[in-house]
């Protein structure tokens, strides 16, 4: 038997969306604030993803894996690729807690009066 799948709600999807969307702005604003006070910090990021795009691009057959580190690299591929990361881990510090928050919070025996 096939699943069943519910339709998200609006509230559900705006809620998703707002998280979304503060993510990143969130992050714009860390990128911003580390650009003026840790510059280090973005280049140290630059130099490790454009070590990544090589190494991997190194592993791709000829002529593709070239073509590979050029798009990536060259055509404006590098600064989307870091501020996607920096979106996506600033998502996963933010989740993480909240979400061990909620296990905690359903591991607990609950207790209503009347039971």
């Amino acid at each position: 038997m096939a699943p069943v799948f519910q339709r998200l709600s609006v509230g559900q999807l705006a809620k998703a969306q707002t998280f979304r969307f503060a993510t990143m702005l969130a992050t714009w604003a860390l990128i911003f604030a580390a650009f003026l006070y840790h510059p280090e910090w973005i280049r140290g990021w630059l130099r490790f993803m454009t070590h990544v795009i090589e190494s991997v691009a190194d592993r791709v057959p000829e002529p593709w894996g070239a073509r590979l580190e050029v798009m990536l690299k060259e055509l404006g591929g590098m600064i989307w690729i870091q501020i996607a990361s920096a979106i996506v881990l600033l998502r996963v510090f933010v989740w993480v807690p909240f979400h061990l928050w909620r296990l905690s919070r359903e591991r607990k025996p609950r207790y209503w009066l009347g039971e």
